[in-house]
């Protein structure tokens, strides 16, 4: 709770404060949720600190391990001694844990996300790892790795490791101030990512206070219904705050332009709801939405011919004036061999803009299953088969041989 506080005190407006820039951001970034088309960015690639929005990649691998069967929504959670005092810790709680068990993987999900609760989020994390934090930490890093995207983790909540040490969170070879070093572009396609595995999560995030068990969790994003900077216009439907000191106040939203969902993110601001709204309102007033029409498409993989779908059969690309004229599609693909199974994505359709660097890429489906083709392999020859053959080449190279004489000779004799 106390977080939440700091973040909405330094946050909030004050009427003796010195005025702020409408628009004030280290980094930035905003892109459409579906087709990952940049809208805005500015220094979106320079990994920094990002306090909380870490979260994100935990809430991600977190739904993943329940829709893959490996965790369930309604299984309580084992917490040890270390994160029930640091849900008690008021500097870094939010959601006090008294025992062991206590709440379910569900109740922990909408404590990390809505009171952005630390105990919640790592005791998660290691459930998800096997009772293993470091281990749930280095898959933080491999999706991270897989999706190719800016992103070093150390901790699955956020905190950086001159708290984590304190409870014996800090991951073996990493560096006693060790933080999460993330970029704006990477956490907003984490977002991205989470939205695709979890559309209903805005049903949560959307929410300014939410009761779990006994506690009512606070959400300390100001853009929400009956908050302090909320603007019906803007629809704002989630999706996570952070703070720390070094992080300084970050924020990633969800909210729906046109009818599609964006993403946006600021790092580092001082007046971070202000700047957001801001921009928000800029995106409104400068981009305008063309529909594009993406159609099935025959793809060659290895050698054989494969019919993908797209993901969405009507997308849409973002253009800042009528001049900019939508191009052909573009059918590319990323896998060339191997197996394809139905359903998985291997291509994308690349809808881009007359002048313009603005790119939308739709996933392309799999309509079927494939196998690679086994290549036909010589027949073994049979013993016999052998025998015959070195007895007929023995032959042929003394018969070779015999000509060859034959041919000196006569060539001798001819002198």
């Amino acid at each position: 709770m106390a977080v939440i506080i700091a973040f909405s005190a330094i946050a909030a407006p004050s009427a003796h404060a010195k005025k702020l820039p409408a628009f004030q951001a280290k980094e930035a970034y905003v892109m459409d949720a579906k087709t990952g088309q940049v809208l805005y960015q500015k220094n979106a690639d320079a990994k920094r600190p990002i306090a909380s929005l870490s979260k994100l990649m935990t809430l991600y691998l977190t739904k993943k391990a329940i829709d893959t069967h490996k965790i369930k929504w309604d299984q309580k959670v084992p917490v040890d001694e270390e994160l029930i005092k640091m849900s008690k810790d008021p500097t870094l709680g939010g959601f006090r844990i008294k025992r062991s068990g206590e709440f379910t993987v569900k109740d922990l999900y909408k404590a990390a996300l809505i009171a952005s609760s630390n105990s919640a989020a790592i005791a998660l994390g290691k459930l998800v790892g096997g009772g293993n934090n470091t281990q749930f930490i280095y898959m933080m890093n491999q999706q991270a790795q897989k999706w190719g995207i800016e992103a070093t983790f150390v901790s699955s909540s956020g905190l950086d490791n001159t708290d984590l040490k304190k409870y014996h969170y800090q991951v073996p070879h990493t560096t006693s101030k060790a933080q999460n070093m993330v970029s704006a572009s990477a956490i907003s396609q984490v977002a991205a990512k989470v939205l695709a595995e979890f559309p209903t999560i805005t049903k949560w995030s959307s929410q300014s206070t939410m009761k779990v068990g006994k506690q009512w969790l606070v959400n300390s994003n100001s853009l929400l219904k009956n908050k302090v900077y909320y603007r019906k216009a803007n629809h704002v439907d989630g999706l996570k705050t952070g703070y720390t000191i070094n992080a300084g106040l970050c924020l990633t939203v969800t909210f729906w332009h046109n009818g599609r969902h964006l993403i946006a993110t600021i790092i580092d601001s001082n007046s971070v709801f202000t700047s957001m709204d801001r921009l928000i309102q800029q995106i409104d007033k400068k981009y305008q939405k063309v529909n594009v029409t993406v159609k099935a498409h025959q793809f060659k993989v290895g050698n054989q011919s494969l019919t993908a779908t797209p993901q969405e059969s009507q997308t849409a690309i973002w253009r800042q004036n009528a001049n900019q004229k939508p191009q052909s599609v573009k059918y590319r693909l990323t896998q060339k061999t191997g197996q394809v199974t139905k359903g998985d994505p291997i291509g994308y359709a690349e809808v881009g803009l007359s002048n313009s660097r603005g790119v939308a890429k739709v996933p392309m489906i799999a309509a079927t299953t494939i196998k690679p083709n086994r290549q036909s392999k010589p027949a073994k020859k049979t013993h016999h088969q052998s025998l015959l053959s070195s007895i007929g080449n023995m032959l042929i190279g003394i018969f070779t041989g015999i000509y060859k004489l034959m041919v000196n000779f006569a060539k001798f004799m001819a002198r």
